[in-house]
């Protein structure tokens, strides 16, 4: 499409439109119909009666809960744990396969294998390698002459059995992403490094961190977004329990909208979810920025 001989500048935008108009119905109009539901009162036995407008009560409700507190300590140790060994585990594999060994296209088809599955499957599968009396991981524990662990009735171990869980089904997107990222490195800086005699530790500390920089934000904005609304793992693998011990903030939200029926309670939470991720892709943003 052009205009006397020239391109018309129009162009670039009529092309983007359609996907732009998706992504506003999918993304935008969701966020704002969330603020609307959060700012009334819905229940699911009154969702087709007339709303009653409440402005920000169910915020205000929801500051005074006790149990909100408590579903926000879980989420840090939740999010904390899986991301942080999430990325670490992601980023040792990825450069143990970039050396391209004999057998890493094997291996890494087998790392992958956790990602092809959904986050019910794997927390009903962790569930059951989890239980006291016949799960894998007691028997193994009985093998050897140990004790075995409650690991999902105790409310101080609980956790981390689902952080466990959670770094074993993420760890592989991770692992693809970092590997990609070392895929773009110019492989003649680390022969330059070789020649002026830097080690192995050197070379990745002086190479390959700065030069991954862009791409290790990217990757912890994505699976801090993702780990903080997820609640499939949780709710199958302990429902919350015990004692809310694992009753993330995530899982506090679709407990609220569709178990307790107080949908306007569940919007709002969400819409808190929302400022929580955006606030921790801000700050990881900066601090990449500002090394």
């Amino acid at each position: 499409m052009k205009l006397q001989g020239r391109e018309n500048p129009v162009t670039p935008y009529f092309l983007l439109a359609p996907a732009f108009l998706i992504l506003l119905g999918l993304l935008v109009f969701p966020i704002l119909w969330n603020a609307v539901v959060a700012m009334h009162d819905v229940k699911l036995t009154t969702i087709l009666k007339e709303w009653q407008f409440v402005g920000f009560k169910h915020y205000i409700d929801i500051i005074h809960d006790e149990y909100f507190y408590e579903s926000l300590k879980v989420s840090a140790i939740f999010v904390g744990g899986s991301v942080l060994s999430q990325w670490l585990i992601g980023l040792l594999l990825a450069e143990l396969l970039s050396q391209r060994l004999r057998g890493t296209e094997m291996f890494r088809a087998i790392f992958i294998l956790p990602w092809l599955f959904s986050a019910v499957i794997v927390g009903f599968s962790w569930r059951w390698m989890y239980n006291d009396k016949f799960g894998l991981i007691n028997h193994i524990l009985r093998t050897v002459g140990l004790s075995t662990v409650k690991w999902l009735a105790d409310p101080s171990m609980a956790p981390w059995s689902i952080v466990v869980s959670n770094v074993w089904f993420g760890t592989p997107f991770s692992m693809l992403f970092m590997g990609s990222a070392l895929a773009t490195i110019n492989q003649e800086l680390y022969e330059a490094a070789t020649v002026d005699g830097a080690s192995r530790w050197q070379t990745f500390t002086r190479i390959t961190l700065p030069l991954l920089k862009p791409f290790i934000a990217v990757n912890l904005i994505l699976i801090t977004v993702w780990t903080v609304n997820l609640f499939g793992l949780q709710l199958t693998m302990t429902g919350g329990g015990p004692l809310y011990s694992t009753t993330t903030t995530s899982l506090y939200m679709y407990r609220q909208a569709f178990e307790m029926g107080h949908l306007s309670i569940g919007a709002s939470v969400g819409f808190m979810l929302l400022i929580i991720n955006g606030v921790l892709a801000l700050l990881y943003a900066r601090s990449m920025r500002a090394e």
